[in-house]
């Protein structure tokens, strides 16, 4: 996807994520169980603060290098798309939500140890998740609560909130 004065390239499109995750849905409805599918809205916290205090081109150069940091963390299975703006879509397929919360945990500490440049930004991350439960019926109910999710996480920066989870909502 084309950003002004750069480019982030992501391996798939938000359209791709949903078409797999319905038909990783319907499949599993077929079988009569529930799909291991988690999605993770990944944000990238702060932004527009490197955008004012480095310039846009340090900006845009964090979104590709996060880009490319998340594209290195992908299992074979895992699909990637720029969500917009500053924030990523992971899709996890064949994961529980504890190994979800891991990877969620381990992208935060991962982008928070990453050089970007030499003198550059250090950033961080926030991680909205949610995981397939028996009153989300689509890709787009699911990504919904995704959304919902990381609105949490925003709230604190640099940690993850799961949608609709029955225990602590942050657990590490």
């Amino acid at each position: 996807m084309e950003e002004a004065g750069g480019s982030v390239d992501c391996p798939h499109r938000i359209e791709d994520i949903l078409e797999v995750l319905n038909k990783d849905i319907s499949g599993s409805k077929d079988k009569r169980m529930l799909p291991l599918v988690v999605l993770l809205l990944i944000d990238i916290d702060n932004l527009e603060r490197v955008n004012r205090w480095y310039g846009r081109s340090a900006g845009n150069e964090v979104l590709a290098a996060t880009a490319r940091h998340l594209h290195h963390m992908l299992r074979p299975g895992d699909l990637l798309a720029r969500f917009g703006g500053d924030e990523f879509l992971l899709l996890l397929r064949g994961v529980t939500l504890k190994e979800a919360k891991e990877k969620a945990a381990k992208i935060i500490g991962s982008l928070k140890n990453h050089d970007f440049a030499s003198k550059g930004p250090k950033i961080s991350v926030s991680i909205g998740i949610a995981h397939y439960f028996s009153f989300a019926f689509s890709s787009d109910e699911l990504l919904g609560c995704a959304v919902e999710a990381l609105a949490l996480a925003q709230k604190e920066g640099e940690t993850f909130k799961v949608f609709m989870e029955e225990e602590e909502w942050n657990e590490e």
